[in-house]
């Protein structure tokens, strides 16, 4: 029902929502990152979690926590996927859709991580 290509980029992700609020704040930056990779793997592991168990009520707010992150790197088809996980969840409605969202999800969730990673070593090697 939902399809979502694989992102199969190894770029350094744009930052553009992160430059326009902070500008070339090059340390803001790195810290942000930093903190995108310290805390979404245990929010992940959670959700992931959440929604094997079909607890929905839990899958709904850890989306909701994740997609913030997402969010903020400027990540669209992550923060659309959390966001349907989050709407779904939360509202007990159409609820098999939460575990095919999270398949779609997990699909691009190591190749975000490693988006960011290149991306904060880049911003760190400036």
């Amino acid at each position: 029902m939902f399809s979502f290509e694989s992102m199969g980029q190894s770029t350094i992700l744009e930052l553009q929502g992160l430059k326009e609020n902070f500008g070339d704040d090059n340390e803001i930056i790195v810290s942000i990152l930093d903190m995108f990779l310290q805390e979404v793997p245990t929010d992940y592991d959670n959700l992931k979690q959440a929604v094997e168990n079909k607890n929905y009520e839990a899958a709904g707010l850890l989306a909701h926590k994740v997609k913030s992150s997402y969010r903020t790197l400027d990540m669209e088809t992550e923060t659309f996927l959390l966001q349907e996980i989050e709407n779904k969840a939360k509202n007990n409605e159409d609820l098999e859709d939460v575990h095919q969202l999270f398949d779609q999800f997990n699909q691009n969730y190591q190749e975000g991580l490693n988006q960011v990673k290149l991306t904060l070593d880049h911003h760190a090697s400036l």
